[in-house]
């Protein structure tokens, strides 16, 4: 008999900041491979379609990857999860607009604990935004 992974804290995070958000089935898919693990989420929050991954490596639990729709955030600890996932939902962010280089991008700027996480996708107006983004952008 094989004896069961042990959940991801960063994905525990997530699912109770998706229950916060009032979502009916907020258990993220977890899978696990030999080097980490994935935990996804897909449904309503707020009457917008989203999509959320978080993954980190089984070595390496303090921190994981965490995307919602298009904008990827590194190295979040795992104990800010939550909390910056209820903000982006909640208002408790906001997106703005940099170039760098020739390039335009929106970033949404989050800030949980003492931490302040940023993650950018390219684009210039608020209409390159998933709908639950976009109410963050800053003028």
């Amino acid at each position: 008999m094989t004896e069961a992974a042990p959940r991801p804290p960063a994905s525990a995070e997530l699912e109770a900041a998706l229950r916060s958000l009032g979502v009916a089935d907020p258990a993220p898919h977890e899978r696990w491979d030999s080097d980490g693990w994935v935990a996804d989420w897909d449904g309503d929050v707020h009457g917008h379609d989203v999509y959320v991954l978080v993954m980190g490596a089984r070595n390496h639990p303090e921190s994981a990857r965490l995307m919602l729709d298009d904008f990827t955030f590194e190295d979040v600890r795992t104990e800010h999860v939550g909390e910056l996932v209820r903000k982006a939902f909640t208002g408790g962010a906001r997106v703005t607009r940099r170039r760098v280089l020739l390039a335009r991008q929106l970033v949404l700027e989050v800030r949980a604990g003492s931490a302040e996480y940023s993650a950018s996708v390219g684009g210039d107006s608020v209409e390159d935004l998933s709908t639950w983004a976009r109410p963050l952008a800053t003028p």
